[in-house]
């Protein structure tokens, strides 16, 4: 087989590829190209193998390239994520190509990147030589997948007693869960997730990856924003990605406040969403990710968990491209952290009857 190792290729053939794989990804296709490069801070990187003698691609490749950073600590804070992929054609040629995809991408991104991070959300155990054969180092990353492909009822019966609680709580407390349709209220629902991640001491997307996201997917049906409203305030938000019948948890994020809490807005917005994706016919609620397997008790895995999903562990693999300058990074952000974040407080319904 003659490989052509390409960033040039039909559109068409492309989607139908990513499409019709078994081990496809909504974060793999096209219309999340689109997605970064609308955000200010982002730019992807699509690469496909092309079989020459049957203009076929074998492999595909969507990378994400985030600057967390601007201006002269670009270069300092920019890193790789490929979440979901590569998407490679299942056979022996699929996995030969995936490894000369892969070093073609980190000929790229050697001279672009501190690091890459590929994150599998399939168990496809046929690529991981490729993965250790490029340099890329195996890590530990859980994740929490939840069959909705049952009777709503039975899936109800899954879920903890915390969470039943909080589900009860939130509809007695007259909680009610909106659609967004107005864009105008993206600056409401971001700066509810904006609350989580500064409490949390994480770092929170350029406000342009929702915009982008509202624009381009949610008229495809490939996006969903759900916001929490209780009287005349609005307490919670949840976006969500559709994509062949799978739906991921992409963003939750609330009020911190004690009064908005106790309502566990968080319990009914998560809820709704599954229930609304069972009766929609999906089969599978992604969680968007479940921690190191040290973290199995911190409150936002314990908070998933306790909806029923079955843990899995795909792992994540790293690869560094520029050592020193990801060793000076570092440890400029331990001293930026040390002087300007708070400890990280997660919230989420902690009532009790």
């Amino acid at each position: 087989m003659s490989l052509k190792i390409t960033n040039s290729f039909k559109k068409q053939l492309y989607e139908d590829f990513v499409y019709e794989n078994p081990n496809t990804s909504i974060f793999q296709t096209l219309e999340m190209a689109e997605v970064y490069k609308r955000n200010k801070n982002c730019t992807p990187l699509v690469l496909v193998a092309i079989d020459e003698d049957t203009d076929e691609i074998v492999v595909s490749l969507l990378a994400k390239i985030l600057a967390e950073k601007s201006g002269v600590l670009s270069s300092f804070s920019k890193h790789s994520t490929i979440r979901g992929g590569p998407i490679f054609r299942d056979d022996d040629e699929g996995v030969i190509a995936t490894s000369q995809l892969l070093c073609h991408y980190n000929e790229i991104s050697k001279k672009k990147v501190l690091y890459s991070r590929i994150y599998p959300l399939n168990n496809t155990p046929q690529i991981m030589p490729s993965f250790r054969g490029g340099g890329y180092e195996h890590g530990d990353w859980q994740n929490l997948l939840l069959h909705i492909d049952a009777p709503i009822n039975e899936i109800w019966a899954q879920l903890k007693k915390n969470r039943k609680y909080g589900v009860n709580r939130a509809k007695k407390k007259d909680v009610i869960i909106e659609e967004v349709e107005d864009k105008e209220l993206l600056p409401v629902f971001y700066n509810l997730l904006q609350e989580t991640y500064r409490k949390r001491g994480g770092l929170l997307e350029d406000i342009s990856t929702f915009e982008a996201t509202f624009d381009l997917l949610v008229p495809k049906n490939m996006a969903k924003f759900f916001i929490a409203k209780y009287e005349d305030r609005y307490i919670a938000a949840l976006l969500i990605l559709q994509y062949k019948g799978v739906a991921y948890e992409w963003y939750i994020g609330s009020s911190k406040k004690r009064e908005d809490l106790l309502l566990c807005p968080n319990d009914l917005i998560v809820w709704h969403a599954i229930e609304l994706c069972t009766n929609n016919g999906f089969h599978t609620f992604d969680f968007g990710g479940g921690g190191l397997p040290s973290e199995m008790d911190a409150g936002w895995v314990r908070f998933k968990k306790e909806f029923g999903g079955r843990l899995v562990n795909y792992g994540r693999y790293t690869k560094v491209h520029q050592p020193r300058k990801l060793w000076f990074s570092l440890k400029a952000f331990e001293i930026y952290k040390r002087l300007f974040l708070r400890p990280k407080v997660v919230g989420y319904c902690s009532a009790k009857m």
